[in-house]
């Protein structure tokens, strides 16, 4: 675990690293994932575990792009936070209305609704890495790409 170390002698208080982290994590989620934060708030080295996928800080920019595309009023809500040493755990729930194409699927004008699961590291005060589940087979299904028949 790699922590901001306090200078000038001041007490190290793991509570307070927690708190800087979750504060972090919360920024970033109050403001939608916006591609343009990613590049001040993670590491150059920063990657995402999605979906059996791993992405490094471009791929998840031009990812969160194309939500943000499709979903212009994309809005997050965190609705539980836990941090504890370098990690921050968040349930979280995005919603935003399906304005645009997203990976093929033409816009249905319909609002949607999804929630996930994110485990962050910080690592030197940046986000380093994340793990991320998602409901994708309800996401799927608003988006219209097949129907609870073909389950």
């Amino acid at each position: 675990m790699t922590t901001d170390i306090p200078e000038n002698g001041a007490s190290f208080d793991p509570r307070r690293i927690e708190e800087k982290n979750k504060e972090m994590v919360l920024g970033i989620s109050d403001r939608g994932w916006h591609p343009k934060q990613l590049v001040d708030r993670c590491s150059p080295d920063y990657r995402m575990h999605f979906g059996g996928e791993t992405l490094d800080l471009e791929s998840l920019m031009d990812f969160m792009e194309s939500i943000h595309k499709a979903l212009p009023d994309l809005h997050f809500v965190v609705n539980d936070v836990i941090a504890e040493g370098d990690k921050v755990v968040t349930r979280w729930t995005a919603s935003g209305t399906h304005l645009a194409d997203f990976q093929g699927v033409p816009p249905t004008h319909k609002p949607v609704t999804f929630t996930g699961i994110t485990i962050t590291r910080i690592e030197n005060s940046l986000i380093a890495e994340d793990w991320e589940e998602v409901d994708q087979l309800n996401f799927a299904q608003q988006f219209g790409a097949f129907s609870s028949d073909m389950l």
